[in-house]
């Protein structure tokens, strides 16, 4: 399968929004304050103890909620329905349908997507893997957290987009590998966003 730009586009964003709301999941109900603080303070949400910051994410008004996360990764998974295997699309639109009826299904649901998205074709498979470990990346330099694995991951993704014609993604990529930290990862995914917009 030859993935237009736009298509790899949501599928990048697809797996970043899906790990992001993965994470969260992970983290949720926050019970001390000082690591909700430290959340709050790392996505810059206006939270300053474990309670707000739990009732921040239960909101739907707010952006960084499970319900408005979850929203953007269904808006993806509908604008790859003719992208998508016909089974995997039908799968995930189930899942949004559950996950709409009960926001408390949402962290089940989010993985039960990922797995659907991991079965299918190696092209969509290389950028929704792509969007999940910037994602990760993203994390772990925000909360000072280890980062090797996920260096490792990206490292044998970026490989495959060089030998796919992203030649320029290399030198990024070897600045950031090399002195991970915020600067070089916005480098990194800017690039990533203005190859997505070329014309190729």
């Amino acid at each position: 399968m030859v993935l237009l730009n736009s298509n790899a586009q949501h599928i990048f964003w697809l797996g970043r929004y899906l790990s992001r709301t993965h994470f969260l999941c992970a983290r949720f109900p926050f019970l001390e304050d000082e690591a909700a603080v430290a959340y709050a303070h790392a996505f810059c949400l206006p939270a300053f103890d474990a309670s707000s910051l739990n009732e921040l994410v239960l909101d739907p008004t707010q952006a960084a909620s499970f319900s408005q996360q979850f929203k953007v990764a269904k808006d993806n998974i509908q604008e790859l329905r003719g992208v998508l295997s016909a089974s995997g699309y039908a799968e995930l639109m189930k899942l949004i349908k559950t996950a709409d009826k009960n926001a408390g299904y949402i962290c089940e649901v989010v993985t039960e997507c990922e797995d659907i998205l991991e079965a299918e074709s190696s092209d969509i498979f290389l950028f929704f893997s792509l969007g999940q470990c910037v994602e990760q990346l993203d994390h772990q330099l925000r909360l000072g957290e280890e980062t090797s694995t996920t260096l490792c991951k990206i490292d044998y993704v970026v490989k495959i987009l060089v030998e796919m014609g992203w030649d320029d993604l290399e030198q990024y990529w070897e600045q950031l590998r090399t002195e991970p930290n915020r600067i070089q990862f916005y480098q990194f995914s800017d690039h990533i966003h203005q190859l997505f917009e070329a014309d190729v």
